[in-house]
């Protein structure tokens, strides 16, 4: 099995409660653009109680699943209430009831995490370009943050232009191919498909800024190795007028007889 994430779009504040849609609207947006999503169910605020009977069926149906919470003003709600890979509806029912009063509940089917083979993001900068970041083995495209240089992979491609980095595996690139077709609402003060949310030193995470460290690192030990290069210089000069004295006294006692 893959498991990758798609983070296409990120919006500005002022944008995201007016223009950004909600968790559940995003998902079935990427299933009718022919992108694969976990089956998922979701309740507005106040509206589970009396409904209960759905997630009693879908929980037969998969066996597992896994509950989430979000908010519709999701710059100030973050994270919400979350509980993975459950099988007892009455624990489901008691946590999904309270926070449904606050929260919009989704449910989906649990995936599997230990058998996923990678997980990670596709950035879509346009119909040409795109980026991957990317790990392998279990996890969730959350784990990139906690993934360090040596775990993390990156690849971007320009149509047209040789690639860059460490390919994945040709099913991700196949969804990296179809991730430049998908635009789903035009957004953003030029009602364009593609955004910019903002800039920092750094890309994709950790790459530039692992390349960052090791050229300081490499920057330290040329000086390091610049300074170990005076004190052996040093000690060549003082070893030779060691050995200059030396001579100068054996000629001056060889001299006295």
């Amino acid at each position: 099995m893959i498991f990758f994430w798609q983070n296409l779009y990120k919006l500005s504040e002022s944008q995201m409660s007016a223009e950004y849609p909600l968790k559940d609207i995003r998902l079935q947006q990427l299933h009718d653009s022919g992108f694969n999503v976990a089956n998922f169910l979701c309740f507005p605020p106040h509206t589970l109680s009396g409904r209960e009977e759905e997630l009693r069926v879908f929980l037969k149906k998969h066996g597992r699943i896994s509950c989430r919470h979000f908010h519709d003003d999701e710059k100030t709600h973050f994270k919400c209430p979350v509980l993975y890979d459950q099988t007892d509806i009455d624990v489901i029912l008691k946590f999904c009831l309270e926070h449904n009063q606050t929260f919009y509940t989704l449910c989906n089917e649990a995936i599997t995490l230990d058998d996923s083979i990678c997980a990670g993001n596709i950035l879509v900068l346009n119909e040409q370009t795109y980026f991957i970041e990317y790990f392998h083995g279990p996890g969730t495209p959350r784990d990139i943050e906690s993934k360090g240089s040596d775990e993390l992979k990156t690849f971007n491609r320009t149509i047209g232009q040789p690639a860059e980095g460490v390919p994945p595996s040709e099913a991700v690139l196949k969804m990296a191919y179809e991730a430049r077709k998908f635009n789903p609402y035009p957004i953003g003060k030029r009602q364009d498909n593609i955004i910019c949310w903002g800039w920092r030193w750094g890309w994709l995470h950790y790459q530039l800024q692992a390349n960052q460290f090791l050229l300081k690192e490499n920057e330290r030990l040329i000086n390091c190795n610049q300074a170990l290069e005076r004190q052996l210089e040093e000690l060549r000069n003082r070893f030779e007028n060691f050995r200059s004295q030396a001579r100068q006294k054996r000629l001056a006692k060889y001299q006295r007889g």
